[in-house]
C-alpha cells in the first residue's frame, strides 16, 4: 500500500514539474518549485516510515527548512528586496 502512495508521490512531482517548465510566470514557477519540495519532504519521510530508519525522518526535517529559506531568498530576489530587510 505505502508503495503506491510513493508512486503517486512521484507522478505528482512530474505533474508539478511540467508547471515548473511551462509557468507563464515567474511566481508560478517559484511555487512549483516549492511544491516540488514539500513533495520530496513527505517521499523522504515515507521511506523513513517505510525502512524503518528514525535519521531519515531529520533529515527531511532539515530539508524542509532549508527549502523555506530558499524560497524566502527567492521570493524577496524576484521582488527586489535585499536580504536584511
Amino acid at each position: 500500500m505505502i508503495e503506491y502512495v510513493m508512486y503517486m508521490l512521484i507522478v505528482a512531482i512530474f505533474i508539478v514539474f511540467t508547471r515548473a517548465v511551462k509557468g507563464p510566470t515567474t511566481a508560478d514557477r517559484v511555487l512549483s518549485v516549492d511544491t516540488i519540495n514539500s513533495i520530496v519532504i513527505a517521499l523522504i519521510v515515507i521511506f523513513g516510515i517505510y525502512y524503518g530508519n528514525e535519521m531519515v525522518i531529520d533529515i527531511a526535517i532539515v530539508y524542509a527548512m532549508m527549502s523555506f529559506l530558499g524560497t524566502i531568498a527567492i521570493s524577496k530576489h524576484i521582488m527586489g528586496k535585499e536580504m536584511h530587510e
